[in-house]
Protein backbone atom coordinates (compact mmCIF):
# COMPACT_ATOMS: atom_id res chain seq x y z
CA UNK A 1 0.00 0.00 0.00
CA UNK A 2 1.72 3.30 -1.43
CA UNK A 3 0.62 6.05 1.63
CA UNK A 4 -3.04 6.55 0.40
CA UNK A 5 -3.86 3.68 -1.98
CA UNK A 6 -3.26 0.31 -3.46
CA UNK A 7 -3.73 -0.32 -7.16
CA UNK A 8 -5.60 -3.66 -7.75
CA UNK A 9 -5.09 -3.50 -11.54
CA UNK A 10 -5.89 -1.85 -14.42
CA UNK A 11 -8.38 -2.56 -16.75
CA UNK A 12 -10.04 -1.27 -19.78
CA UNK A 13 -11.84 1.73 -17.96
CA UNK A 14 -9.59 2.84 -15.78
CA UNK A 15 -8.16 1.54 -12.25
CA UNK A 16 -9.09 0.30 -9.06
CA UNK A 17 -7.58 1.29 -5.53
CA UNK A 18 -8.23 0.75 -2.62
CA UNK A 19 -7.13 2.98 0.46
CA UNK A 20 -5.45 2.15 3.83
CA UNK A 21 -8.86 3.38 6.28
CA UNK A 22 -10.82 0.36 3.94
CA UNK A 23 -8.08 -2.12 4.34
CA UNK A 24 -8.06 -0.89 8.30
CA UNK A 25 -11.50 -1.25 8.34
CA UNK A 26 -12.06 -4.89 6.76
CA UNK A 27 -9.37 -5.75 9.21
CA UNK A 28 -11.35 -4.24 12.46
CA UNK A 29 -14.52 -6.18 11.34
CA UNK A 30 -13.25 -9.20 10.75
CA UNK A 31 -11.30 -9.10 14.30
CA UNK A 32 -14.42 -8.11 15.95
CA UNK A 33 -16.34 -11.15 14.49
CA UNK A 34 -14.18 -13.38 16.02
CA UNK A 35 -16.12 -15.05 18.87
CA UNK A 36 -14.11 -14.36 22.06
CA UNK A 37 -12.70 -10.76 20.88
CA UNK A 38 -13.61 -8.44 23.55
CA UNK A 39 -12.86 -5.05 21.37
CA UNK A 40 -10.13 -3.74 18.83
CA UNK A 41 -7.85 -1.22 21.25
CA UNK A 42 -8.38 2.36 19.34
CA UNK A 43 -4.58 3.16 19.61
CA UNK A 44 -1.63 0.28 19.29
CA UNK A 45 0.93 0.27 22.26
CA UNK A 46 4.43 0.61 21.50
CA UNK A 47 3.59 1.42 17.90
CA UNK A 48 6.58 2.94 15.60
CA UNK A 49 4.01 3.99 12.85
CA UNK A 50 3.56 7.37 13.29
CA UNK A 51 0.17 6.19 11.30
CA UNK A 52 -1.97 4.33 14.23
CA UNK A 53 -4.83 3.51 12.11
CA UNK A 54 -7.58 2.22 15.12
CA UNK A 55 -5.58 -0.45 16.52
CA UNK A 56 -4.58 -1.88 13.03
CA UNK A 57 -1.51 -0.92 11.68
CA UNK A 58 -0.19 -1.71 8.28
CA UNK A 59 3.20 -2.63 6.89
CA UNK A 60 3.51 -2.86 2.96
CA UNK A 61 6.19 -5.03 1.30
CA UNK A 62 6.54 -5.74 -2.34
CA UNK A 63 4.64 -8.58 -2.38
CA UNK A 64 1.81 -7.73 0.04
CA UNK A 65 1.22 -6.45 3.52
CA UNK A 66 1.64 -6.97 7.12
CA UNK A 67 -1.56 -6.38 9.55
CA UNK A 68 -0.54 -6.05 13.03
CA UNK A 69 -4.41 -5.83 15.29
CA UNK A 70 -4.36 -4.62 18.89
CA UNK A 71 -7.53 -6.65 20.74
CA UNK A 72 -8.51 -7.53 24.08
CA UNK A 73 -9.68 -11.18 24.54
CA UNK A 74 -12.80 -11.89 26.41
CA UNK A 75 -12.89 -13.89 29.98
CA UNK A 76 -12.83 -17.45 29.97
CA UNK A 77 -11.83 -17.48 26.76
CA UNK A 78 -8.06 -19.11 25.27
CA UNK A 79 -6.17 -16.30 24.24
CA UNK A 80 -4.26 -18.38 22.22
CA UNK A 81 -6.76 -19.82 20.16
CA UNK A 82 -8.57 -16.77 19.76
CA UNK A 83 -5.42 -14.73 18.52
CA UNK A 84 -5.34 -17.75 16.08
CA UNK A 85 -8.83 -17.64 14.59
CA UNK A 86 -8.26 -13.68 14.28
CA UNK A 87 -5.20 -13.79 12.24
CA UNK A 88 -6.60 -16.71 10.00
CA UNK A 89 -9.94 -14.29 9.92
CA UNK A 90 -8.44 -10.86 9.23
CA UNK A 91 -5.97 -12.35 5.91
CA UNK A 92 -9.16 -14.32 4.70
CA UNK A 93 -11.05 -11.07 5.03
CA UNK A 94 -8.63 -9.00 3.25
CA UNK A 95 -7.82 -11.27 0.83
CA UNK A 96 -11.08 -11.78 -0.35
CA UNK A 97 -12.56 -8.50 0.25
CA UNK A 98 -9.96 -6.51 -1.24
CA UNK A 99 -7.53 -8.57 -3.57
CA UNK A 100 -4.64 -7.93 -1.59
CA UNK A 101 -1.81 -10.78 -0.09
CA UNK A 102 -1.68 -11.18 3.55
CA UNK A 103 1.65 -12.07 4.34
CA UNK A 104 1.07 -12.46 8.03
CA UNK A 105 -1.75 -10.41 10.79
CA UNK A 106 0.01 -10.10 14.30
CA UNK A 107 -2.02 -10.08 16.89
CA UNK A 108 -1.46 -8.31 20.10
CA UNK A 109 -3.61 -8.66 22.74
CA UNK A 110 -3.12 -6.31 25.12
CA UNK A 111 -6.21 -6.87 27.55
CA UNK A 112 -9.02 -8.93 29.37
CA UNK A 113 -12.69 -7.83 28.76
CA UNK A 114 -14.98 -8.94 31.77
CA UNK A 115 -18.14 -9.90 30.48
CA UNK A 116 -20.38 -8.45 33.33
Amino acid sequence: LPKEDKTMGSYNNGSVKISEEVIVKIAQMAACEVEGVGRIFPKAVNSKSTKNNKGVILVTEDDGIIVTVQISVLENYKIIEVSEKVQEHVAESISTMAGITVKKVNVMVTGITSLK
